[in-house]
């Protein structure tokens, strides 16, 4: 699965979350990892950003080996 495959925790719609930021006139957009699922409009930040996309990443190769 791509790391720009998001899963919405709201409606469970599945999309690529590349260019769906929510506000891309926010001055803080830029490097943001909030995105905006086009199924029902919930913002959240992506799974795969941050400390908690570094632990997935972790833990998946460690159940792979």
């Amino acid at each position: 699965m791509s790391e720009s495959i998001e899963a919405c925790p709201l409606c469970s719609t599945t999309f690529d979350a590349d260019g769906l930021g929510c506000r891309p006139s926010c001055p803080l957009a830029k490097g943001c990892s909030t995105v905006c699922c086009p199924g029902c409009g919930y913002s959240f930040p992506r799974t795969s950003a941050g400390l908690a996309g570094k632990l997935a990443k972790w833990l998946k190769s460690r159940k792979d080996a």
